[in-house]
C-alpha cells in the first residue's frame, strides 16, 4: 500500500538522448539516483560525502517504453522492503502518464572504516517505512 511516495520532476536535456533521439538508457539510472536523494538525506541530512554512511549493491532497470526529448518525466520512489541492514528503493520514470521505466535498488548501511554493513538504526528504519510501497 502507497504511504508517502516521493517524486521528482526531470527535464530531460538534449544531451541525455542518443543516436536514435531518444532518452539513453544509461541516463535512467541517474534521474533514479535524483529520486533517491529524499532517502540519503534520511542518513545524512546535509548530505556531506565525509558522512556518507550508505552503499549501493545492487541496480535493476526495465525499460518499459521510450523516454522523448522534451516531454517531463516524472520519477516515483519508494521502500519495497527494510532488511537489518539494507533496504529497497523501488521506482519508476513516468512520461506522459505513461510507465517508461522501473527499477529496483539495494542500498546497504554501511561502516566504511570496518568495510561492513551495519544495522539500520529504529529512528532511520521508522523514517523509511514512512515510504513504503508495494509494486503491483
Amino acid at each position: 500500500m502507497t504511504k508517502n511516495i516521493l517524486e521528482e520532476i526531470i527535464i530531460p536535456g538534449f544531451y541525455e538522448t542518443d543516436a536514435i533521439g531518444h532518452i539513453n538508457n544509461t541516463v535512467v539510472p541517474m534521474w533514479f539516483e535524483k529520486g533517491r536523494m529524499p532517502l540519503f538525506k534520511i542518513f545524512t541530512p546535509d548530505l556531506a560525502p565525509g558522512k556518507w554512511d550508505l552503499i549501493l549493491v545492487r541496480i535493476e532497470v526495465d525499460y518499459i517504453a521510450q523516454i522523448g526529448y522534451q516531454d517531463p518525466v516524472t520519477i516515483r520512489t519508494g521502500i519495497q522492503g527494510i532488511g537489518n541492514s539494507s533496504f529497497i528503493v523501488c521506482q519508476e520514470a513516468f512520461q506522459k502518464q505513461s510507465l517508461c521505466a522501473r527499477g529496483q535498488t539495494t542500498m546497504v548501511h554501511f561502516d566504511y572504516q570496518r568495510n561492513k554493513s551495519k544495522p539500520l538504526p529504529a529512528n532511520t528504519r521508522s523514517e523509511l517505512a514512512k515510504h513504503s510501497w508495494s509494486v503491483d
